[in-house]
């Protein structure tokens, strides 16, 4: 070859290479499977405080060693529940003392997890709990006005901050004080905070139930089918169907606060010292099984996706943590601290997808 061949052939792979390079520089950084950074999340109302410790590369748990540092120290005033969108790499807050439901943007860098500015998602509602599905849906309860409601993803896109109300008190009997929330594929899952032993414990409906949307005037018969986010409530069909979206897997208390899924559990805590657990199947009230009793005031708990479930006890100012990853659920799960926290409530756990 000769030397003007030769030449051109290191200028074609120079230009390639910084090609790459620039193109690495640009793009958001992707993790390869289990390296992905991870942390606990946490709210602390008492000092109106969210706070997040990084959790081991290795995917194991926290270890209790760990001081947790603050995430968010402003603009809210009683932060409870929790929810993070991996996805859209945004944490939703639900803080009753606001009247709206708000979010975060969450960045990463070198380990250190940054929150954004305070986004509004939904006006005119007092949420102390908050779910959110891998679509973007956004689902929350309105413990005061006894109701279930969800802001849609493509609402949250179009900035529509108007909720909808899929489950109230008042065409159902299986919403009273809606507590804690939970979302899989196909249905949401509620406690009730008032007369669990009468009308459900631990409840699950259908995200999408066998209602029709109507608008706020229901003479405006030009909403009745409106899904674009201008409906504000989901009414019954038909008086035969009452039940029928509806599932009661619980009537074990009367007051509980905190839920979280695993792969084919449902966890929740009641008001004082006791962790649940019954299979997101089931249909016999005898199946719930008494996890814990070695609490003080459990309240919010997390599924990290693996094998670990965290709960927070706001009376021992800590976070805790057992292994979950059983398919049949047993008593005397051995429960340690993964961290310490000042009247810890909500709980997450939060995966950094990409730079």
């Amino acid at each position: 070859m000769s030397f003007h061949g030769r030449s051109t052939v290191i200028a074609c792979r120079s230009m390639f290479l910084l090609a790459a390079l620039t193109i690495a520089s640009v793009a958001p950084r992707s993790w390869a499977f289990g390296e992905a950074p991870r942390f606990l999340v946490a709210s602390s109302p008492s000092t109106a405080m969210v706070a997040y410790v990084k959790l081991p590369y290795t995917g194991s748990p926290a270890t209790g060693g760990a001081v947790m540092r603050v995430l968010i120290n402003q603009g809210l005033t009683f932060p409870q529940g929790l929810a993070v969108d991996e996805y859209r790499q945004v944490l939703y807050v639900a803080d009753p003392g606001l009247g709206k439901l708000v979010r975060f943007p969450l960045s990463n860098s070198n380990g250190a997890l940054a929150a954004g500015n305070m986004e509004t998602v939904a006006t005119g509602v007092e949420v102390r709990s908050v779910s959110v599905d891998g679509v973007g849906n956004v689902w929350f309860t309105d413990e005061s006005q006894q109701r279930v409601m969800r802001v849609t993803a493509q609402m949250v896109e179009n900035g529509v901050k108007t909720p909808q109300i899929v489950y109230s008190s008042s065409e159902f009997e299986e919403v009273r004080s809606p507590g804690g929330i939970a979302l899989d594929s196909f249905f949401v899952y509620w406690l009730n905070k008032a007369e669990g032993q009468k009308v459900g414990t631990l409840i699950k409906g259908k995200q999408n139930p066998d209602i029709e949307i109507v608008s706020a005037t229901p003479s405006d018969s030009s909403n009745a089918t409106n899904t674009s986010g201008n409906a504000t409530s989901l009414m019954q069909v038909a008086s035969s169907g009452h039940h029928a979206s509806l599932t009661g897997l619980a009537y074990n208390a009367e007051k509980c606060y905190g839920v979280c899924l695993s792969h084919v559990n449902a966890f929740y805590t009641d008001e004082f010292k006791n962790l649940y657990g019954v299979p997101r199947t089931a249909t016999a009230r005898d199946e719930v099984i008494t996890i814990s009793t070695a609490f003080e005031e459990p309240r919010g708990c997390a599924y990290d996706g693996d094998s670990t479930v965290y709960v927070a006890d706001k009376a021992k100012n800590a976070i805790y943590e057992f292994a979950a990853n059983m398919d049949h659920l047993h008593p005397g799960s051995v429960i340690t601290k993964a961290a310490d926290l000042q009247g810890a409530f909500g709980v997450a756990v939060y995966t950094h997808l990409a730079d």
